[in-house]
């Protein structure tokens, strides 16, 4: 009997070994259930994160937008938000004309002429709209307005704009005082028509092909 016994201990201990075998499937089930959440909740986290950081690079893009900007260069000082749809120049021409005469016998003919004198405003508004106003100080007369018009860009092929302006003739005339190689222009300038009080449609079409 007692080597009997001693037999079945083992062998019973053994059994029960083996039957506590699938305790450790069941511990790694459950570890890797734990970090499969772990992996759910950093996604989600991750998620969150980069949504997170979409607002606040739109935050910083609207705040650039909104933001003022000043520069000076050809036009002038300008004051722009920082899209560029709204913006005002300042800038000015200022032209002066000394007529001697020699050999007049004591006839006193020469002159110091302010030819011209303009302070230039332009500006847009909306990335649609512009708008120019140019008074004119100089010469012999009396202070006058040269141009005061607004413009509006509906598409690249249809704009319109209106007020007092330089017409769209001669090549000369349209080319900027600032531009010419003397204050006065050629003869042949008195032959078209200067500046004018009207509405002008005009654009460009087939990709900057055909303007009118």
């Amino acid at each position: 009997m007692t080597t009997t016994k001693s037999r079945l201990i083992p062998l019973t201990l053994a059994i029960a070994s083996f039957g506590g075998l699938p305790a450790a499937p069941a511990a790694d089930d459950d570890t890797e259930a734990e970090i499969q959440a772990l992996r759910e909740q950093i996604r989600r986290l991750d998620e969150k994160l980069q949504a997170l950081e979409r607002k606040q690079a739109l935050k910083e893009q609207e705040a650039a937008k909104a933001a003022p900007r000043m520069s000076f260069g050809e036009k002038g000082f300008t004051v722009a938000t920082g899209d560029g749809a709204n913006a005002v120049s300042i800038r000015g021409l200022v032209q002066f004309d000394s007529r001697v005469f020699f050999g007049d016998r004591g006839i006193v003919n020469n002159t110091f002429l302010l030819r011209r004198a303009r302070p230039i405003l332009e500006g847009t508004i909306g990335g649609i709209t512009s708008f120019q106003l140019v008074p004119e100080f100089g010469g012999t007369g009396a202070p006058s307005i040269l141009d005061a018009n607004v413009a509006i860009a509906l598409t690249k092929s249809l704009q319109i704009k209106f007020g007092k302006f330089k017409a769209p003739l001669g090549l000369e005339l349209l080319q900027s005082d600032s531009w010419t190689f003397f204050n006065e222009r050629s003869l042949v300038s008195s032959l078209v028509p200067n500046r004018d009080v009207g509405v002008q449609l005009g654009g460009t079409a087939a990709n900057g092909a055909v303007t009118y």
